[in-house]
């Protein structure tokens, strides 16, 4: 091995270990709901002082760590993030949600995505507005974004229609008839759809909302391939900082 070759990797060790270092001040949080369910989340507090957050809203075949290098970078331009296990994945389980257990009791796959349906209308709203009010509480201010990947894409509206954020990303968030009309009630806030061609149904509601969207700073970010949220990160080296950047340019 060349000297050249030793400096390169020696180089992206260090940033490896500097990344490890930084993801690793990630404080590891329990929020308690209403009916004693323990949700877990991760909190990244800016060494600068701020009054700026994301609330980062996972899709539903991941969990909140798809977003450590997103959170890592956001907070080093001066936000504190919070990531929220949804209840039913990662780290937010116990006996009764908890998607493993759901799909052993449940008899077929109707079954499932009822019990699915449920736990999200019954519980998930107001599991994402206690995280919400936690965010808020250590940022000292309402000056914080949404961003939701697909399925998160809905609770970040739900949870909009209560508390106005400062901008919203809607990142591979697939929506129907019904959430497009929610979203047409809230796009005066700057929205930033983010979906790929292959990503098919994604890809046609992120056009049609960014059609109807009302504010002038709305923006849309298209990607060729299938790749639905988490993938795209790898697709594109710079998304991560693209979504830093579109969240500074709309913090107050």
């Amino acid at each position: 091995m060349n000297l050249r070759s030793t400096i390169a990797i020696s180089f992206i060790l260090v940033l490896t270990s500097l990344t490890i270092s930084t993801n690793s001040l990630a404080e590891s949080i329990i929020l308690k709901a209403k009916d004693g369910f323990s949700l877990s989340a991760n909190y990244l507090k800016p060494k600068s002082s701020s009054k700026r957050g994301v609330l980062m809203l996972h899709q539903c075949n991941a969990d909140k760590s798809m977003y450590s290098d997103l959170a890592t970078q956001a907070a080093a331009k001066g936000f504190h993030t919070l990531a929220l296990d949804f209840r039913g994945y990662g780290q937010s389980v116990d006996e009764i949600f908890s998607m493993d257990k759901m799909e052993a009791k449940a008899g077929n796959r109707d079954e499932l995505v009822a019990m699915v349906r449920k736990m999200r209308a019954d519980h998930w709203p107001s599991d994402v507005a206690l995280a919400y009010q936690y965010l808020a509480d250590r940022v000292g201010s309402k000056n914080i974004a949404f961003i939701g990947a697909s399925c998160g894409g809905g609770q970040a509206i739900i949870l909009a229609e209560k508390k106005k954020p400062t901008s919203l990303t809607l990142f591979s968030s697939g929506m129907g008839e019904r959430g497009i009309e929610r979203f047409v009630k809230l796009s005066d806030i700057p929205t930033l759809l983010i979906a790929a061609q292959g990503d098919e149904f994604t890809f046609n509601s992120a056009k049609k909302a960014f059609e109807k969207a009302k504010s002038l700073k709305s923006k849309i970010q298209l990607y060729k391939g299938d790749g639905h949220g988490l993938p795209l990160f790898n697709q594109d080296p710079h998304l991560a900082g693209t979504m830093v950047d579109w969240f500074q340019t709309h913090a107050k």
